[in-house]
């Protein structure tokens, strides 16, 4: 009996040990800058509310089509008159030996009329007709759900720069973070190096304190630069709709992606203003409106609609009201409702309305020129970028340089501690620039990409 439970029990540990990496595995994701923009295309907060909205547009096009179907509705009632309602008659009605007491002629008397219990269902079935604005709701509809997906599509495009913005913060956290962990350990290498040749005479204590100064700026700015990838990479998770217990891993580094965006030179952009999804969204805008129009012009049309009810009724004295005759009623007949004066306020109605289909023309007029706008900005930026990200390539390597220069005048005591710390600002401030100018140049591709339509 103990071999059998003591195998057992290696059964369950190896069980354990085997499934609790897999579980890792599966809370685990490593994304190339390409593969999170899919994922948040998918698993995106906003883009799956968005998938719900164009899912919901699509039900509506069976509603506005049902409305104008066969309707058929059941009501029932069952009631208990406790006390039932009276009538005042003449006296005359009745033969006089039934007269109450002390009634005379010309007097009235309460009668009830009706019974303790009643009930009744109904079964009515209507049937439209005609009527212009369901003939026109059925074109909105369409045109509503096309907007409605146009709509997903620029919030998808926005999530899409939202992730690709807070991916290149975390790699520019990160560049930084490597850049300072670096300098941090030959800062402390030259520290023990100072502090030696203190002991021995060849240095001042200014040089041993002006070098801890050093190590504790470097140190500092490493915790900042950490806080501010924590802070970006909570940001991306967010953007890309994993859970808080997820881990992310980064494929991509910021030196990758922008020698990969300058690659083949500057982009050649084209802008086709048509196939973009800011044009496509004024465009149906302003078709929608013109169906509204047309809506309230339908307005001055009459309704018709036909109508069928079948009715019975019980009636007893007793409570089961079910085990007496039922008396059936049917009705079946055509309604119209023909609109003849409303005092112009179905002309206002029109007339607000054309105002509003006018103001959607001008908006995607208006829209064509601010396409044009952002595609020559997002170009010059572009440009820019890529000009200043040269520059900062250029200028961190001379930094790079003229540091490694100092830091061996430095040990050989030819260089000053001030002025390899002066050194030292000169190469972090190049390095976060050469970080920052790789930002720039790669939001400003998105930006291009957004304003060409192809993010």
């Amino acid at each position: 009996m103990d071999v059998l439970r003591n195998g057992w029990l290696l059964v369950i540990v190896f069980c354990l040990v085997s499934f609790n990496p897999l579980v890792g595995q599966e809370m685990k994701h490593s994304f190339t800058l390409e593969q999170a923009l899919e994922y948040a295309s998918e698993h995106g907060y906003t883009n799956i509310s968005s998938n719900y909205d164009v899912e919901a547009a699509q039900k509506k096009i069976w509603e506005t089509v049902a409305s104008g179907l066969p309707q058929v509705d059941f009501s029932g009632r069952y009631n208990h008159s406790m006390d039932l309602t009276q009538s005042l008659l003449p006296v005359e009605f009745f033969p006089e030996e039934n007269w109450p007491d002390g009634a005379k002629a010309g007097d009235k008397i309460p009668v009830a009329f009706g019974t303790a219990y009643d009930a009744s269902y109904t079964v009515g079935v209507t049937q439209l007709i005609f009527d212009g604005s369901y003939f026109v709701g059925i074109q909105a509809t369409r045109v509503f759900v096309e907007l409605t997906e146009q709509r997903r599509r620029k919030t998808e495009i926005e999530l899409r720069s939202q992730v690709a913005q807070a991916y290149f913060l975390v790699l520019s956290a990160r560049e930084n973070k490597a850049a300072f962990e670096e300098l941090l350990q030959n800062n402390e290498a030259i520290l023990q190096e100072t502090k030696a040749m203190h002991e021995t005479g060849f240095v001042e204590a200014l040089d041993v304190s002006q070098m801890e100064l050093l190590v504790n700026d470097t140190r500092q700015r490493m915790k900042e630069v950490e806080r501010n990838e924590t802070v970006a990479l909570a940001v991306l998770k967010y953007a890309l709709g994993m859970k808080g217990e997820e881990q992310l891993e980064l494929s991509d580094s910021l030196s990758y992606l922008s020698q990969r965006m300058l690659g083949s030179g500057l982009p050649d952009a084209v802008l086709n203003q048509e196939t973009h999804v800011d044009y496509q969204l004024a465009a149906v805008n302003e078709e929608s409106q013109k169906l509204l129009l047309k809506n309230e012009q339908v307005q001055y049309l009459p309704k018709i609609s036909a109508f069928y009810n079948y009715q019975k009724m019980g009636y007893s004295d007793e409570w089961n009201v079910f085990g007496e005759e039922w008396y059936k009623a049917q009705f079946v007949g055509v309604q119209v409702s023909i609109p003849i004066f409303s005092s112009g306020m179905r002309n206002a109605k029109v007339q607000q309305q054309k105002l509003n289909w006018l103001k959607s023309q001008n908006e995607k007029e208006m829209t064509m020129h601010q396409l044009d706008n952002n595609f020559y900005t997002a170009m010059a930026d572009m440009k820019n970028s890529h000009e200043q990200y040269l520059y900062s390539i250029q200028n961190r390597e001379l930094a790079l340089d003229i540091l490694d220069k100092t830091r061996i005048k430095f040990s050989h005591g030819v260089a000053s501690s001030s002025e390899f710390t002066q050194q030292q600002g000169q190469f972090i401030q190049a390095q976060l620039g050469y970080v920052q100018s790789a930002v720039n140049l790669m939001n400003a591709h998105i930006s291009l990409l957004k304003a060409t339509g192809g993010l």
